[in-house]
């Protein structure tokens, strides 16, 4: 426990040291901010989530120390979900601490030093993953609504999470988790995802869908600048010094025999991939 809680210790040491003083914010992080001023179900970019947190941040004084707060906060919680998620799967001591070393350690200390909703969304999608894990394990359907909880946790906060479910229900599919598909639990769920959604959804309705403008917009002007095999040349860039445990964990997906009911994960991992790669992801 206490190795854990160096790790978040350290986590936050290191984002406030990485912030140098010469720098003012950066610009979307004052949009984000001056967003707490005008509330509502949804924007032209992006949904609620950051306007609410916005919020907070000005009645604690609107100063950079909170303004850095809370993506340094994501990430120390990606740590724990990812030592949480080890813990799951029966990993000993070594491999708590070479995960979070790994999380630690990576492209995340700059996404941490931002206020942007990205520290959320890889917050949310870990922590699905995570409860995902917990439900092949127990079969237990409260995982399933759990699931549904944090997916519209992470919508609300970034559209982007949708591509996991892009990745990961075909993913299903292919392995003898598709079980799932005959469970009432599992409709349920997708049903209190959809209701809990269901505000931002009515939002973009009345408001004539402005994300579709957003995202054409985004193609046109920065997307179609993206050249795909450099995106993934930034995907191993990213996580430099954690290729090997990524290697080893897909490798231990397809043969190693405790992990074959993880199988979804490891199609998941190419499913979105590919998604990104022909949306020509940035």
């Amino acid at each position: 426990m206490w190795i854990l809680v160096g790790f978040i210790f350290l986590k936050f040491l290191l984002q406030y040291i990485l912030i140098s003083p010469e720098y003012d914010l950066q610009r979307d992080e004052y949009l984000y901010l001056d967003q707490a001023h005008h509330l509502a179900w949804g924007y032209l970019s992006v949904p609620p989530v950051t306007s609410w947190i916005s919020s907070i941040i000005y009645l604690l004084g609107n100063s950079v120390f909170w303004v850095k707060f809370f993506p340094s906060l994501f990430g120390a919680l990606t740590i724990l979900v990812v030592w949480k998620t080890i813990e799951e799967l029966k990993g000993n001591l070594f491999a708590l601490i070479l995960g979070a070393t790994c999380i630690l350690f990576s492209a995340l200390l700059r996404l941490n030093t931002l206020y942007q909703p990205n520290s959320l969304d890889v917050l949310s999608w870990t922590a699905f993953y995570f409860v995902i894990i917990k439900y092949f394990n127990t079969k237990k359907p409260k995982w399933l609504f759990v699931a549904a909880m944090v997916f519209a946790l992470g919508f609300l906060n970034k559209y982007n999470i949708i591509f996991l479910l892009f990745g990961l229900l075909p993913a299903i599919l292919l392995t003898e988790q598709r079980k799932i598909f005959i469970l009432k639990e599992f409709y349920i769920a997708l049903f209190l995802g959809l209701l809990f959604i269901s505000p931002n959804l009515l939002w973009q309705f009345n408001n004539n869908f402005p994300v579709v403008h957003h995202l054409n917009e985004l193609a046109d002007t920065q997307l179609v600048n993206v050249d795909r095999i450099g995106f993934l040349k930034s995907q191993l860039l990213f996580f430099l010094g954690s290729l090997f445990v990524i290697a080893f964990a897909l490798y231990a997906l397809l043969f190693y025999k405790p992990f074959r009911k993880y199988m979804p994960l490891f199609w998941t991992f190419f499913f979105t991939l590919i998604l990104f790669l022909y949306f020509k992801a940035k």
